[in-house]
């Protein structure tokens, strides 16, 4: 699938969207990440339209997160349920490639299982929660792509609402999205620039809505019994994630227009020591855990 325009798609496939759609190469919130944490050489490698020798990622093996995501939603890959213990026979092997051929996930019986549980937990939690309008009442994997100063920009949303002023982003995890932490989740994961990336294109597409949208991430954990937390973004998480979207448009805007895909350079790096290392060791030595008439100290043999 080709598009030759700005708009909010709905349909796309997966695959399409991975493979970049757009008429040149557009950035991502995905890209964006990689130019801030990365570099832009890195960028390049990343986008299935800048590097020639791409290749995406079709590994078909199972994860739990993935499977649920796609029951939950109701959109994504279909999922086939294959009825063998394991993939070592070649019978499960052969039901496993003829899925993919037909562009489906195949996945055990037990793992389906598995991950129907943790989808119709998700949902039986979120029903009784305030946010129980959670992906209901608009399109799943909705697609949008914007232009903005000549260049082209693209976003998949979990779930979109139907206003336009509502974006709903499923996430799983191994670990705890326990109130204490998920805030640490959110700023490790990107949600704050996830967001802003994706409201910039909103506001774009729709501008009598800037200003006006709800971006909630829903996290669930993959372990029974898969409690599940909301986190709305707030005002300072947006204005962090719009600083961050800023400056890897800036690097991205630079880079196409140049062509010069910078590395880290070619100079030696001097970083400054980590001021709460320096401070923990000092405490240390003040606290005479190093000198030998240091009565706390237990010497063996």
């Amino acid at each position: 699938m080709r598009i030759d325009k700005p708009g909010i798609y709905c349909g796309i496939s997966e695959a399409d969207y991975r493979a970049d759609p757009c008429p040149v190469p557009s950035l991502t919130q995905s890209l964006c990440k990689i130019a801030l944490e990365r570099s832009m050489r890195s960028v390049r490698t990343a986008s299935p339209s800048l590097n020639p020798n791409f290749e995406p990622d079709d590994d078909t093996k199972f994860d739990l997160g993935n499977t649920a995501h796609t029951m939950l939603l109701g959109r994504g890959k279909d999922i086939v349920a294959i009825d063998f213990p394991d993939w070592k026979t070649k019978a499960a092997k052969e039901a496993r490639e003829a899925a993919a051929a037909e562009g489906k996930i195949a996945v055990l019986a037990e793992q389906h299982v598995r991950a129907a549980v943790m989808a119709a937990e998700a949902r039986a939690q979120l029903d009784r929660h305030e946010d129980r309008d959670a992906f209901t009442g608009g399109n799943a994997e909705v697609m949008i792509a914007w232009q903005e100063d000549g260049i082209w920009c693209r976003a998949l949303i979990d779930w979109l609402h139907e206003d336009l002023r509502t974006v709903d982003d499923f996430k799983t995890t191994g670990m705890s999205v326990a109130p204490h932490v998920i805030g640490f989740r959110a700023l490790n994961g990107g949600w704050d620039l996830q967001a802003a990336f994706i409201s910039r294109g909103l506001d774009v597409l729709d501008p009598t809505g800037a200003g006006r949208r709800r971006f909630r991430f829903i996290a669930q954990e993959t372990d029974p019994p898969h409690d599940l937390a909301v986190m709305h973004m707030t005002k300072p998480w947006m204005t962090m994630g719009a600083k961050k979207v800023s400056a890897a448009m800036t690097l991205w805007r630079a880079a196409t227009k140049t062509s010069r895909w910078a590395g880290y350079g070619n100079r030696p790096m001097t970083p400054e020591y980590p001021a709460y290392q320096e401070k923990s060791w000092l405490e240390r030595e003040l606290s005479g855990e190093f000198e030998n008439n240091n009565p706390d100290l237990i010497f063996a043999g």
